[in-house]
Protein backbone atom coordinates (compact mmCIF):
# COMPACT_ATOMS: atom_id res chain seq x y z
CA UNK A 1 0.00 0.00 0.00
CA UNK A 2 1.11 3.55 -0.64
CA UNK A 3 2.08 5.92 2.15
CA UNK A 4 0.61 9.42 1.82
CA UNK A 5 0.80 12.74 3.63
CA UNK A 6 -2.21 15.09 3.66
CA UNK A 7 -1.52 18.76 4.43
CA UNK A 8 -4.37 21.06 5.43
CA UNK A 9 -4.52 24.75 6.48
CA UNK A 10 -7.16 24.04 9.16
CA UNK A 11 -8.38 20.95 10.95
CA UNK A 12 -10.42 18.75 8.57
CA UNK A 13 -12.91 17.84 11.29
CA UNK A 14 -15.63 17.85 12.43
CA UNK A 15 -17.74 17.81 9.26
CA UNK A 16 -19.43 21.16 9.85
CA UNK A 17 -18.18 23.25 6.93
CA UNK A 18 -17.90 22.56 3.23
CA UNK A 19 -14.11 22.55 3.26
CA UNK A 20 -13.93 20.14 6.19
CA UNK A 21 -16.47 17.81 4.62
CA UNK A 22 -14.50 17.67 1.37
CA UNK A 23 -11.14 17.10 3.06
CA UNK A 24 -12.46 14.34 5.29
CA UNK A 25 -14.22 12.50 2.45
CA UNK A 26 -11.13 12.62 0.25
CA UNK A 27 -8.95 11.50 3.15
CA UNK A 28 -11.28 8.57 3.69
CA UNK A 29 -10.89 7.59 0.03
CA UNK A 30 -7.10 7.83 0.26
CA UNK A 31 -7.12 5.67 3.39
CA UNK A 32 -8.81 2.95 1.34
CA UNK A 33 -5.76 2.67 -0.94
CA UNK A 34 -2.94 3.40 1.52
CA UNK A 35 -1.93 4.82 4.85
CA UNK A 36 -2.46 8.54 5.41
CA UNK A 37 -0.76 10.89 7.87
CA UNK A 38 -2.34 14.28 8.56
CA UNK A 39 -0.33 17.48 8.88
CA UNK A 40 -2.68 20.31 9.86
CA UNK A 41 -2.19 23.93 10.76
CA UNK A 42 -4.77 24.22 13.55
CA UNK A 43 -6.40 26.94 15.57
CA UNK A 44 -6.68 26.20 19.31
CA UNK A 45 -10.47 26.50 19.24
CA UNK A 46 -10.58 23.53 16.82
CA UNK A 47 -9.00 21.10 19.29
CA UNK A 48 -12.06 20.02 21.23
CA UNK A 49 -12.16 16.98 23.51
CA UNK A 50 -14.42 15.01 21.17
CA UNK A 51 -12.35 15.46 18.00
CA UNK A 52 -10.72 12.01 18.12
CA UNK A 53 -13.32 9.92 16.24
CA UNK A 54 -13.33 12.46 13.40
CA UNK A 55 -9.65 11.68 12.77
CA UNK A 56 -10.04 7.93 12.35
CA UNK A 57 -8.87 8.03 8.71
CA UNK A 58 -5.30 8.88 9.67
CA UNK A 59 -2.45 6.68 10.81
CA UNK A 60 -0.67 9.61 12.50
CA UNK A 61 -1.65 13.23 13.05
CA UNK A 62 0.53 16.31 13.48
CA UNK A 63 -0.97 19.62 14.62
CA UNK A 64 0.75 23.00 14.76
CA UNK A 65 -0.47 26.51 15.46
CA UNK A 66 1.09 29.53 13.73
CA UNK A 67 4.73 30.22 14.62
CA UNK A 68 7.51 32.68 13.81
CA UNK A 69 8.66 30.41 11.00
CA UNK A 70 6.46 32.45 8.67
CA UNK A 71 9.41 34.85 8.27
CA UNK A 72 10.79 32.52 5.58
CA UNK A 73 7.73 33.40 3.46
CA UNK A 74 7.92 37.13 4.08
CA UNK A 75 7.53 37.93 0.37
CA UNK A 76 4.42 35.79 0.05
CA UNK A 77 0.73 36.25 0.70
CA UNK A 78 -0.44 36.72 4.26
CA UNK A 79 -2.76 33.77 3.73
CA UNK A 80 0.22 31.57 2.83
CA UNK A 81 2.25 32.71 5.83
CA UNK A 82 -0.58 32.07 8.27
CA UNK A 83 -1.10 28.54 6.91
CA UNK A 84 2.56 27.49 7.02
CA UNK A 85 4.05 26.93 10.49
CA UNK A 86 7.72 26.07 10.19
CA UNK A 87 7.28 23.41 12.88
CA UNK A 88 4.74 21.61 10.69
CA UNK A 89 7.26 21.47 7.82
CA UNK A 90 9.80 20.02 10.25
CA UNK A 91 7.23 17.43 11.35
CA UNK A 92 6.68 16.43 7.72
CA UNK A 93 10.40 16.10 6.99
CA UNK A 94 10.99 14.06 10.15
CA UNK A 95 8.10 11.71 9.39
CA UNK A 96 9.36 11.30 5.83
CA UNK A 97 12.83 10.43 7.14
CA UNK A 98 11.33 7.68 9.30
CA UNK A 99 9.12 6.27 6.54
CA UNK A 100 9.21 7.94 3.11
CA UNK A 101 5.98 9.21 1.62
CA UNK A 102 4.98 8.19 -1.88
CA UNK A 103 3.12 11.46 -2.38
CA UNK A 104 1.98 14.57 -0.53
CA UNK A 105 -1.50 16.03 -1.02
CA UNK A 106 -2.15 19.68 -0.18
CA UNK A 107 -5.67 21.01 0.31
CA UNK A 108 -5.83 24.64 -0.84
CA UNK A 109 -2.90 26.32 -2.56
CA UNK A 110 -2.01 28.33 0.54
CA UNK A 111 -1.07 25.10 2.36
CA UNK A 112 1.44 24.20 -0.33
CA UNK A 113 4.50 25.65 1.41
CA UNK A 114 4.35 22.86 3.98
CA UNK A 115 3.55 20.20 1.38
CA UNK A 116 6.52 21.21 -0.74
CA UNK A 117 9.04 21.17 2.08
CA UNK A 118 10.11 17.66 0.98
CA UNK A 119 11.47 19.08 -2.26
CA UNK A 120 11.05 17.71 -5.76
CA UNK A 121 11.80 14.07 -5.01
CA UNK A 122 8.28 13.41 -3.72
CA UNK A 123 5.36 14.11 -6.09
CA UNK A 124 2.68 16.38 -4.71
CA UNK A 125 -0.97 16.88 -5.55
CA UNK A 126 -3.00 20.05 -5.04
CA UNK A 127 -6.74 19.94 -4.34
CA UNK A 128 -8.21 23.40 -4.93
CA UNK A 129 -11.54 24.14 -3.28
CA UNK A 130 -11.84 27.39 -5.25
CA UNK A 131 -9.73 30.01 -6.99
CA UNK A 132 -8.33 31.58 -3.86
CA UNK A 133 -7.12 34.89 -5.29
CA UNK A 134 -10.48 35.51 -6.96
CA UNK A 135 -12.27 34.76 -3.72
CA UNK A 136 -9.97 37.14 -1.82
CA UNK A 137 -10.73 39.94 -4.28
CA UNK A 138 -14.44 39.48 -3.66
CA UNK A 139 -14.13 39.39 0.12
CA UNK A 140 -11.53 42.17 0.51
CA UNK A 141 -11.55 44.26 -2.68
CA UNK A 142 -9.19 46.96 -1.35
CA UNK A 143 -6.26 44.71 -0.37
CA UNK A 144 -4.65 44.74 -3.80
CA UNK A 145 -1.11 43.91 -2.71
CA UNK A 146 -2.35 40.79 -0.93
CA UNK A 147 -4.36 39.76 -3.99
CA UNK A 148 -1.34 40.09 -6.26
CA UNK A 149 0.88 38.05 -3.93
CA UNK A 150 -1.75 35.35 -3.55
CA UNK A 151 -2.35 35.15 -7.30
CA UNK A 152 1.38 34.85 -7.98
CA UNK A 153 1.65 32.11 -5.35
CA UNK A 154 -1.29 30.03 -6.54
CA UNK A 155 -0.21 30.13 -10.18
CA UNK A 156 3.26 28.93 -9.21
CA UNK A 157 1.73 26.01 -7.30
CA UNK A 158 -0.54 25.16 -10.23
CA UNK A 159 2.47 25.02 -12.54
CA UNK A 160 4.55 22.81 -10.28
CA UNK A 161 2.06 20.27 -8.90
CA UNK A 162 2.06 16.79 -10.42
CA UNK A 163 -1.75 16.94 -10.43
CA UNK A 164 -4.29 19.64 -9.63
CA UNK A 165 -7.90 18.81 -8.84
CA UNK A 166 -10.71 21.38 -8.92
CA UNK A 167 -14.36 21.36 -7.89
CA UNK A 168 -15.89 22.87 -11.04
CA UNK A 169 -15.25 22.92 -14.79
CA UNK A 170 -14.88 26.70 -14.61
CA UNK A 171 -12.16 26.50 -11.95
CA UNK A 172 -10.39 23.75 -13.89
CA UNK A 173 -10.36 25.90 -17.03
CA UNK A 174 -8.76 28.77 -15.09
CA UNK A 175 -6.10 26.44 -13.70
CA UNK A 176 -5.36 24.80 -17.06
CA UNK A 177 -4.54 28.21 -18.52
CA UNK A 178 -1.52 28.33 -16.20
CA UNK A 179 -0.18 24.76 -16.29
CA UNK A 180 0.68 21.97 -18.71
CA UNK A 181 0.18 18.99 -16.39
CA UNK A 182 -3.05 17.12 -15.67
CA UNK A 183 -6.00 18.98 -14.13
CA UNK A 184 -8.97 16.92 -13.03
CA UNK A 185 -12.45 17.93 -11.87
CA UNK A 186 -13.51 16.17 -8.68
CA UNK A 187 -16.80 17.83 -7.83
CA UNK A 188 -18.19 18.44 -4.38
CA UNK A 189 -20.66 15.78 -3.38
CA UNK A 190 -22.83 14.33 -0.65
CA UNK A 191 -23.32 11.12 1.31
CA UNK A 192 -26.44 10.30 -0.68
CA UNK A 193 -26.73 6.74 0.60
CA UNK A 194 -27.08 8.04 4.17
CA UNK A 195 -29.77 10.62 3.39
CA UNK A 196 -33.40 9.51 3.39
CA UNK A 197 -35.38 10.66 0.36
CA UNK A 198 -38.75 12.26 1.02
CA UNK A 199 -40.78 13.53 -1.93
CA UNK A 200 -42.11 17.11 -1.87
CA UNK A 201 -45.73 15.91 -1.88
CA UNK A 202 -44.99 14.06 1.38
CA UNK A 203 -43.79 17.23 3.07
CA UNK A 204 -46.72 19.03 4.74
CA UNK A 205 -44.71 21.91 6.12
CA UNK A 206 -44.21 25.21 4.32
CA UNK A 207 -40.91 25.76 6.04
CA UNK A 208 -37.93 27.30 4.24
CA UNK A 209 -34.42 26.04 4.96
CA UNK A 210 -30.92 27.36 4.31
CA UNK A 211 -27.77 25.56 5.53
CA UNK A 212 -24.26 26.96 5.71
CA UNK A 213 -21.53 28.33 7.95
CA UNK A 214 -23.32 31.36 9.33
CA UNK A 215 -20.22 33.46 9.84
CA UNK A 216 -19.18 33.21 6.19
CA UNK A 217 -19.98 36.59 4.61
CA UNK A 218 -21.86 35.29 1.51
CA UNK A 219 -23.95 33.02 3.76
CA UNK A 220 -24.65 35.86 6.17
CA UNK A 221 -25.86 38.05 3.29
CA UNK A 222 -28.06 35.21 2.02
CA UNK A 223 -29.52 34.65 5.49
CA UNK A 224 -30.41 38.33 5.83
CA UNK A 225 -32.02 38.34 2.39
CA UNK A 226 -34.10 35.28 3.23
CA UNK A 227 -35.28 36.49 6.64
CA UNK A 228 -35.97 40.12 5.82
CA UNK A 229 -37.10 40.02 2.21
CA UNK A 230 -38.00 36.53 1.01
CA UNK A 231 -39.87 35.09 4.01
CA UNK A 232 -42.27 38.06 4.39
CA UNK A 233 -43.29 37.69 0.75
CA UNK A 234 -43.95 33.98 1.24
CA UNK A 235 -45.86 34.58 4.47
CA UNK A 236 -48.16 36.99 2.66
CA UNK A 237 -49.52 33.92 0.85
CA UNK A 238 -48.75 31.30 3.53
CA UNK A 239 -48.98 32.91 6.99
CA UNK A 240 -47.66 29.75 8.66
CA UNK A 241 -44.40 29.76 6.66
CA UNK A 242 -41.19 29.68 8.68
CA UNK A 243 -37.46 29.85 8.00
CA UNK A 244 -34.64 27.78 9.50
CA UNK A 245 -31.08 29.10 9.21
CA UNK A 246 -28.97 26.07 10.02
CA UNK A 247 -25.21 26.27 10.45
CA UNK A 248 -22.26 26.73 12.72
CA UNK A 249 -21.03 29.92 14.38
CA UNK A 250 -23.81 32.36 13.46
CA UNK A 251 -22.46 35.88 13.75
CA UNK A 252 -24.30 38.71 15.49
CA UNK A 253 -26.11 39.70 12.29
CA UNK A 254 -27.54 36.22 11.83
CA UNK A 255 -28.40 35.77 15.52
CA UNK A 256 -30.38 39.01 15.37
CA UNK A 257 -32.62 37.49 12.68
CA UNK A 258 -34.13 34.99 15.12
CA UNK A 259 -37.85 35.53 15.73
CA UNK A 260 -41.10 33.67 16.13
CA UNK A 261 -40.86 32.75 12.45
CA UNK A 262 -37.06 32.45 12.02
CA UNK A 263 -35.00 29.78 13.78
CA UNK A 264 -31.22 30.17 14.03
CA UNK A 265 -29.89 26.76 15.04
CA UNK A 266 -26.18 27.35 15.51
CA UNK A 267 -23.96 24.27 15.20
CA UNK A 268 -25.84 21.00 14.76
CA UNK A 269 -24.45 17.47 14.83
CA UNK A 270 -26.61 16.33 11.90
CA UNK A 271 -28.43 18.33 9.23
CA UNK A 272 -30.64 15.43 8.12
CA UNK A 273 -33.55 16.13 10.52
CA UNK A 274 -33.72 19.69 9.18
CA UNK A 275 -33.67 18.45 5.60
CA UNK A 276 -36.41 15.94 6.36
CA UNK A 277 -38.67 18.59 7.90
CA UNK A 278 -38.17 21.31 5.26
CA UNK A 279 -40.75 22.24 2.66
CA UNK A 280 -38.27 24.09 0.42
CA UNK A 281 -34.52 24.62 0.37
CA UNK A 282 -33.78 28.20 -0.68
CA UNK A 283 -30.23 29.04 -1.72
CA UNK A 284 -30.11 32.84 -1.92
CA UNK A 285 -26.36 33.18 -2.48
CA UNK A 286 -25.28 36.01 -4.74
CA UNK A 287 -21.53 35.66 -4.17
CA UNK A 288 -19.00 32.89 -3.67
CA UNK A 289 -16.39 30.66 -5.25
CA UNK A 290 -16.07 26.93 -5.82
CA UNK A 291 -19.43 25.26 -5.27
CA UNK A 292 -21.90 24.81 -2.41
CA UNK A 293 -21.83 21.35 -0.81
CA UNK A 294 -25.26 21.91 0.69
CA UNK A 295 -27.00 21.86 -2.68
CA UNK A 296 -26.44 18.14 -3.47
CA UNK A 297 -27.32 17.35 0.15
CA UNK A 298 -30.74 19.00 -0.27
CA UNK A 299 -31.18 17.30 -3.65
CA UNK A 300 -30.47 13.90 -2.10
CA UNK A 301 -33.10 14.47 0.58
CA UNK A 302 -35.82 15.33 -1.92
CA UNK A 303 -36.28 18.87 -0.62
CA UNK A 304 -37.55 21.08 -3.47
CA UNK A 305 -34.75 23.51 -4.31
CA UNK A 306 -35.08 27.14 -5.31
CA UNK A 307 -31.72 28.74 -6.01
CA UNK A 308 -29.95 31.63 -7.60
CA UNK A 309 -27.51 30.76 -10.37
CA UNK A 310 -24.66 31.52 -7.97
CA UNK A 311 -26.08 29.07 -5.44
CA UNK A 312 -26.14 26.27 -8.02
CA UNK A 313 -22.76 27.05 -9.59
CA UNK A 314 -20.56 24.12 -10.49
CA UNK A 315 -23.27 21.47 -10.70
CA UNK A 316 -24.93 19.96 -13.76
CA UNK A 317 -28.45 21.09 -12.89
CA UNK A 318 -31.01 22.99 -14.93
CA UNK A 319 -34.06 25.14 -14.33
CA UNK A 320 -37.26 23.07 -14.12
CA UNK A 321 -35.25 19.84 -14.46
CA UNK A 322 -33.81 19.32 -10.95
CA UNK A 323 -34.68 22.66 -9.36
CA UNK A 324 -36.01 26.15 -9.94
CA UNK A 325 -33.39 28.74 -10.81
CA UNK A 326 -34.33 32.36 -10.21
CA UNK A 327 -32.91 35.83 -10.47
CA UNK A 328 -31.01 37.12 -7.45
CA UNK A 329 -33.70 39.49 -6.24
CA UNK A 330 -35.90 38.50 -3.26
CA UNK A 331 -39.14 38.81 -5.23
CA UNK A 332 -37.96 36.19 -7.72
CA UNK A 333 -36.81 33.85 -4.95
CA UNK A 334 -40.14 34.19 -3.15
CA UNK A 335 -42.00 33.53 -6.41
CA UNK A 336 -39.98 30.34 -6.84
CA UNK A 337 -40.90 29.17 -3.35
CA UNK A 338 -44.58 29.89 -3.95
CA UNK A 339 -44.41 27.96 -7.23
CA UNK A 340 -43.04 24.93 -5.36
CA UNK A 341 -45.86 25.03 -2.81
CA UNK A 342 -48.51 25.56 -5.52
CA UNK A 343 -47.51 22.58 -7.71
CA UNK A 344 -46.39 19.54 -5.67
CA UNK A 345 -46.58 17.21 -8.69
CA UNK A 346 -44.01 19.21 -10.64
CA UNK A 347 -41.88 19.49 -7.50
CA UNK A 348 -42.00 15.69 -7.12
CA UNK A 349 -40.75 15.17 -10.67
CA UNK A 350 -37.89 17.65 -10.20
CA UNK A 351 -36.97 16.14 -6.84
CA UNK A 352 -36.76 12.63 -8.31
CA UNK A 353 -34.35 13.86 -10.98
CA UNK A 354 -32.41 15.81 -8.34
CA UNK A 355 -32.02 12.68 -6.23
CA UNK A 356 -30.62 10.80 -9.21
CA UNK A 357 -28.14 13.64 -9.80
CA UNK A 358 -27.13 13.60 -6.13
CA UNK A 359 -26.51 9.85 -6.24
CA UNK A 360 -24.05 10.45 -9.09
CA UNK A 361 -22.30 12.89 -6.73
CA UNK A 362 -21.96 10.42 -3.87
CA UNK A 363 -18.69 10.90 -2.03
CA UNK A 364 -17.83 7.21 -2.44
CA UNK A 365 -17.72 7.69 -6.21
CA UNK A 366 -15.95 11.05 -6.09
CA UNK A 367 -13.44 9.88 -3.48
CA UNK A 368 -12.59 6.84 -5.56
CA UNK A 369 -12.02 9.11 -8.58
CA UNK A 370 -9.66 11.26 -6.52
CA UNK A 371 -7.75 8.32 -5.04
CA UNK A 372 -7.27 6.71 -8.47
CA UNK A 373 -5.96 10.02 -9.82
CA UNK A 374 -3.41 10.21 -6.99
CA UNK A 375 -2.30 6.64 -7.68
CA UNK A 376 -1.99 7.56 -11.35
CA UNK A 377 0.54 10.24 -10.43
CA UNK A 378 2.66 7.61 -8.68
CA UNK A 379 2.59 5.31 -11.70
Amino acid sequence: MVHLALVTPYLPAPDNTGGRIRMRRLARALAAVGTVDLFARVFPVELTADIGPALAEYQSVYFRDADVGAWRLVRESRRVREASPLALAWDLRAAHARRPYDAVIACHCYAAATARSLGRKVPWVLDEHNIESRYARRMRPDDRAEHARLERWERAQWRDAALVTAVTDSDAATIRAHRDGPTLVVANGTDAAHITYRAPSERPAVGLLFIGAMSHPPNVAAAVRLAREVLPRVRARHPDATLVLCGRAPDATVRALASAHVTVTGTVSDTRPFLDAAGCYVNALTDGEGSSLKLPEAMAAGVPVVSTAMGARGFDVAHERELLLTADDPAALAAGVLAVFADPASADARAARARARAEALDWNLLGDRFARAVLGVLR
